[in-house]
């Protein structure tokens, strides 16, 4: 955390004397510091989990406006943001033979199929519910369609892609202990748990956003924007059964009993309204 603010902070100190040098009454270039706040909303795509509620979304990062050619009324927007996002969900287990399983161990893994196989020992939980926290570089590429201004305001729209590669996450999980399928009984919580071989590490979302900026001091600009943007990649990556960690027990009467692994498929969109300062 203290090296993106170091980021940051060093960013929005230099693009000021950068664009200074390109500044004039009609500035081609603007850029500056940006603040997101928002909504995540998972989306399932099979029937193995249920959404818990709304997710949400904080963000930090600079913002930058270019003018394309000679044209004020058309823009190119773009910029470096870091997304603090969480996301929470739980199995769909409308009967007895759909309760999920994880298996884990107590410093903070998550065991995978292959890594349970190989496992001498682990800690084995009936999973209840799951809070996903990751952070994200995200970097929107959009086009910018303004007026011009009207006195001291000007109004905007935006269509585009955000690109989000994901930097980390953690996993916390609520359930309950269990031995060879059988819940004892007693509640279990983990946090700072993680999961790497069930993470998209890209996630692409197109979206549309509309709003306003009003020049309120010399060459400064506060913008305010909302936009929603659907997810066009998975969120969750579903690929080798080696990797996953969810399952299912089998109703075969064998011991030990059989499992179906399964990794959760879901896509992310989100809604999201911006501060901006651009210089």
């Amino acid at each position: 955390m203290k090296n993106i603010l170091l980021i940051l902070f060093t960013g929005a100190i230099m693009f000021p004397f950068v664009i200074f040098s390109q500044s004039t009454a009609d500035k081609k270039v603007q850029a500056g510091l940006t603040f997101n706040a928002g909504a995540n909303f998972l989306s399932p795509s099979s029937n193995k989990i249920e959404v818990e509620g709304g997710g949400s979304v904080l963000s930090i990062g600079l913002n930058l406006h270019s003018a394309l050619k000679s044209s004020q009324n058309l823009a190119i927007a773009t910029g470096l943001e870091f997304d603090f996002g969480k996301n929470s969900y739980k199995p769909n287990s409308s009967d007895a033979l759909s309760y999920t399983y994880v298996d884990y161990l107590q410093d903070d893994v998550i065991l995978t199929n292959e890594e349970a196989a190989d496992a001498d020992t682990y800690e084995t939980m009936q999973l209840v519910s799951r809070k996903v926290s990751t952070t994200k570089l995200t970097i929107p590429l959009m086009l910018l369609f303004r007026t011009n201004f009207i006195g001291d305001f000007r109004y905007f729209g935006k269509f585009g892609i955000r690109n989000s590669f994901l930097l980390s996450h953690n996993i916390a999980d609520d359930g309950f202990a269990t031995t060879l399928g059988i819940p004892n009984g007693t509640e279990v919580s983990t946090s700072l748990m993680r999961s790497p071989g069930e993470m998209f590490i890209y996630n692409g979302s197109i979206g549309l956003s509309a709003g306003a900026e009003w020049n309120f001091v010399g060459s400064t600009c506060l913008v305010l924007e909302a936009g929603y943007y659907y997810g066009i990649t998975p969120f969750f990556i579903d690929r080798k059964d080696s990797n996953k960690t969810m399952y299912n027990i089998g109703t075969e009467l064998i011991l030990p009993p059989a499992r179906n692994y399964y990794s959760a498929s879901a896509r992310q969109n989100q809604l999201i309204f911006k501060l901006s300062i651009l210089f």
